[in-house]
């Protein structure tokens, strides 16, 4: 079983403005105007890292927006009391930890 405080101290020493917060009780984590690569262009957006099953997935990455022409089957979703996007993109196990699984989810939209 993870440990979420270091968890996140992980995902903070990646990310300073990091912030944890909580959906339905448990953790997640915010990464405000996170820097990335998908599809040799680079982008700043908000990405939220639910490290549990949620919607039929084991982990989820929720992007700001849309990145068109990366990733599969993007569907809006509405967490934290926000709109959020997602692609199809599943079995990033929950036993990683939390900054090899934002990695793993990047590589959707790689």
């Amino acid at each position: 079983m993870s440990d979420p405080a270091a968890d996140f101290a992980g995902l903070k020493a990646m990310h300073p403005d990091a912030v944890l917060l909580k959906e339905g009780g448990k953790p997640v984590a915010l990464l405000p105007a996170f820097g990335f690569v998908a599809g040799d262009q680079p982008y700043r957006m908000d990405l939220l890292l639910v490290p549990f099953l949620h919607s039929g997935y084991v982990t989820r990455l929720f992007f700001e927006r849309k990145i068109e022409g990366r990733g599969a089957n993007w569907n809006p979703h509405r967490v934290i009391e926000r709109n959020w996007w997602a692609p199809s993109w599943n079995h990033v196990p929950e036993s990683l930890r939390w900054k090899q699984m934002l990695l793993a989810h990047l590589r959707a939209v790689a």
